[in-house]
């Protein structure tokens, strides 16, 4: 089991020495690029981790109208590529270089068509990137759980007595020999003028998972794709363990990879870096969620192997490793970001335990700080758990009990416990509460609210645990307002004998004389006067908007699906003010009047509950009398 971010960095980490630092070339306007110019294109395509050259041929350049950058259009070829089978999503990023300056990124591919045509993103689209406001930077809670403070020395640099070298400056990648260009294969022919904007792909990438059975991919997959994502893989491995490298470098050509969860659950996406500038970086020339300033993993990575495709649509089969450093822009030219320094985390831990096949298993993983994703990955992550540990979820009942340490509430922690079943998949309704609680969370528009960890824990029964009402009967007819009523209630779980639970009901004090009709239902069912409010047939005079806490408050009173609720039925008439302040004065007279008689009246809600061993599926209806005082 891999071990959760927030240990000892010293246990966890991996040192690697310091090598040379990169230094930005010079670079090649986009002005100056004319067709038929011919370049060089670096990337890795083999599990050697060798940067390998291919020949570009520049076509010519592509004007996407006001307020678009311009991308230009090549051609590849050579030893590499004939090996490949054409351009690969992966190596979205690979610098390309005319006369030994730095035009731009390879970024996409063409839509069903020839795999050896594709689009450069210029680098004077991505070098801004560098230079943009980079506010969460400044997550002012997560380092000390997860990473060493700003500019804290890690253990081994403590012991390091010697002074580093000055950063010596290395030649740019043109210092590598060209290959020969290599005729185009007639069989492969490429369009000769510019294709239609809508023949242009999707970036060159897809989105990688780890540790996710096949539920919860699909799971992610509908939720990414909210966010402009269309092309998953199942990634063959990610690094064994949490590690982080303090002192790793990158250079052009070399694989990157970025992560929004690192653990025993990872998902991410895999690139090229384009360029270097000391500890700063440029990839993957197009977007990674197109999320602006970010928070995400940036790690080093490694190349299994390659898998050619038709019509564009081969792969770099690649693995995520290290954390080097932090993603902090995400944008449509492509992702920077910065080695050395690392993202805000939520660390995430998932308890399974099967009591059917009498098993238990723990999970941990560490989800970069990001509001839009921290509900889609927390609810994926405990789904994708809960699937791999039941190794079946049909016909199954899921206590689920989680924790949300947060400063959204008094308290700090935010609990819920409550039962599901399903006859098909438990596991898509079991994780619907902790969705909607981070939801909620991450929903403040006052102020962002810390996350600081998130804990969950599920328990499996293969059994069905369901029951149906079969009758609620008060102890006594007669109730003044203000006392209890004890209604015992029959419930037949299903195939099996019926079972008796006694639940106790204090009368509101400001209950007016005559017949009440109490409905007992199980806490997921809403009463016939609460979907009429819901609806908006019933309203409260002058009731305010509910703020971000109130609203937290709310979910947590929700009605539990095993648990047995008795309230008034019926239909309640709205009032006007008038008749509201004619019921007050009723209540307080009642009040007095009991005072004076000696009865104690209870400040009771106008409901009870109680927890049941069933999902109570059914509503059941008891009748008493309200006296007067």
């Amino acid at each position: 089991m891999l071990k959760k971010l927030a240990l000892s960095i010293a246990m966890m980490m991996t040192m690697v020495l310091p090598t040379k630092s990169e230094a930005m070339p010079e670079i090649m306007p986009v002005e100056h690029i004319r067709n038929g110019m011919s370049g060089t294109a670096y990337t890795v395509v083999e599990n050697s981790g060798e940067i390998e050259p291919f020949h570009v041929d520049i076509i010519g350049l592509i004007d996407n109208g006001k307020g678009s950058s311009k991308m230009i259009m090549a051609k590849a070829s050579g030893r590499v590529i004939d090996k490949t089978g054409g351009v690969l999503q992966g190596m979205s990023g690979s610098p390309i270089y005319v006369d030994g300056k730095l035009v731009g990124a390879l970024a996409a591919g063409l839509k069903e068509m020839s795999p050896y045509t594709f689009f450069i993103t210029p680098i004077e689209s991505m070098l801004p990137m560098w230079e943009l406001p980079d506010p969460k930077a400044e997550n002012k809670y997560l380092k000390k759980n997860v990473m060493p403070k700003k500019d804290e020395p890690t253990p081994e640099e403590k012991k390091e007595p010697e002074k580093e070298s000055e950063p010596e400056k290395i030649s740019e990648p043109e210092k590598i020999s060209e290959p020969e260009k290599n005729p185009e294969p007639e069989k492969n022919p490429e369009p000769e003028k510019n294709p239609e904007p809508e023949k242009i792909s999707e970036s060159k990438g897809g989105l990688f998972f780890s540790g996710f059975d096949s539920n919860g991919v699909d799971f992610l997959e509908r939720e990414f794709k909210s966010l402009g994502m269309k092309n998953f893989y199942v990634a063959s491995g990610f690094s064994e363990g949490y590690t982080i490298d303090y002192n790793a470098t990158l250079e052009p050509g070399s694989p990157v990879g970025v992560a929004v969860v690192y653990g025993d659950f990872s998902v991410g996406a895999t690139g090229t870096v384009t360029a270097v500038d000391g500890k700063k970086i440029l990839g993957f020339g197009h977007s990674f969620t197109h999320a602006g300033n970010v928070n995400f993993f940036m790690t080093d990575a490694s190349i299994i192997g390659t898998i050619s495709g038709t019509d564009g649509a081969g792969i770099k089969v690649s693995k995520i490793g290290n954390i080097i450093g932090r993603v902090n822009q995400d944008r449509e030219a492509g992702i920077a970001g910065i080695l050395g320094k690392f993202p805000s985390v939520v660390p995430i831990t998932i308890n399974v335990t099967n009591k059917h096949l009498n098993k238990s298993e723990s999970y941990s993983a560490s989800i970069a700080y990001n509001e839009n994703l921290i509900p889609k990955l927390g609810a994926a992550i405990a789904y994708s758990a809960l699937s791999k540990t039941a190794d079946s979820l049909s016909e199954s009942t899921v206590v689920v009990d989680f924790g949300i340490k947060t400063n959204a509430v008094e308290g700090g922690k935010i609990e819920r416990q409550n039962m599901f079943y399903n006859s098909s998949d438990v596991g898509q309704v079991a994780v619907l509460e902790l969705l909607q609680a981070l939801s909620l969370v991450c929903s403040n528009t006052d102020v962002e609210s810390d996350i600081f960890a998130i804990d969950v824990n599920m328990t499996l029964d293969n059994e069905r645990k369901t029951a149906s009402l079969v009758s609620a009967v008060p102890d006594r007819p007669k109730v003044k307002p203000g006392e209890t009523v004890n209604l015992t209630v029959q419930l037949r779980p299903y195939r099996q004998k019926e079972e008796t639970i006694v639940i106790p009901y204090t009368v509101p004090i400001t209950m007016k004389a005559g017949p009440l009709t109490l409905d007992v239902h199980g806490g997921a069912l809403v009463p016939l006067a609460q979907l009429l409010a819901n609806a908006g047939f019933i309203t409260e005079a002058n009731e305010p908007a509910r703020d971000y806490r109130e609203k937290i408050t709310g979910f947590l009173k929700t009605g539990k699906n095993n648990e047995l609720v008795v309230e008034p039925g019926g239909v309640v008439e709205p009032q006007d003010e008038k008749e509201l302040k004619k019921e007050i004065k009723r209540a307080k007279k009642a009040q007095e009047k009991a005072k004076k008689m000696g009865i104690k009246l209870e400040k009771a809600p106008a409901e009870s509950k109680v927890d049941t061993g069933y999902i109570i599926d059914n509503v059941v209806h008891a009748t008493i009398d309200i006296d007067k005082i």
